[in-house]
């Protein structure tokens, strides 16, 4: 039974992650005294790569309606994404035992 929830909780975790990410993004907002830390940025894109797609709606202000949709479409790509890969390890280990 843990087994088959595995890949819901990995879900789960790629999901919290975009929360992050968009959290850090609305902190360090354009009028917050806060600056984004590229490096951060950085790992925050190599942690939910589905963030990649935000570039292509670069004129939805952080805040709005419209950023809230796009972020939550982005965390259940990345949320399907973390599941998938969960998901994928789980079935080549158990082909391995």
């Amino acid at each position: 039974m843990a087994h088959s929830s595995s890949p819901i909780r990995s879900a789960l975790v790629g999901f919290v992650v975009t929360a992050a990410f968009v959290r850090y993004q609305m902190i360090t907002g354009v009028e917050s005294p806060l600056s984004r830390n590229p490096a951060l940025m950085l790992m925050f894109v190599v942690l939910c790569p589905s963030s990649l797609l935000s570039l292509a709606f670069s004129t939805v202000e952080v805040g709005t309606s419209n950023f809230y949709v796009l972020w939550t479409g982005i965390g259940v790509l990345n949320a399907a994404l973390y599941g998938s890969v969960r998901a994928l390890l789980l079935r080549r280990l158990r082909k391995v035992r």
